[in-house]
């Protein structure tokens, strides 16, 4: 019994799958992206805040800078 044609054809129809699969996910995500509204009204998030990092000063050099955050 000659498993190699079996085992060939499983890696094959398991290639097929994944590219009809990732197809499909596209089509689905960008039906989705056209469907999101352009514009969001509403309140601010709750549980996140924006990130805004300091910055430095233009006439300080940037090892020092770097060095104040250092304990």
């Amino acid at each position: 019994m000659d498993l190699v044609p079996y085992l060939s054809a499983v890696i094959l129809v398991a290639t097929i799958a994944t590219i009809l699969l990732a197809i499909g996910s596209y089509a689905a995500f960008k039906l989705r992206d056209k469907r999101k509204p352009k514009h969001q009204q509403g309140p601010a998030p709750v549980f996140f805040q924006r990130y805004r990092p300091e910055e430095p000063e233009p006439d300080a050099p940037a090892a020092a800078t770097a060095r104040e955050g250092a304990p």
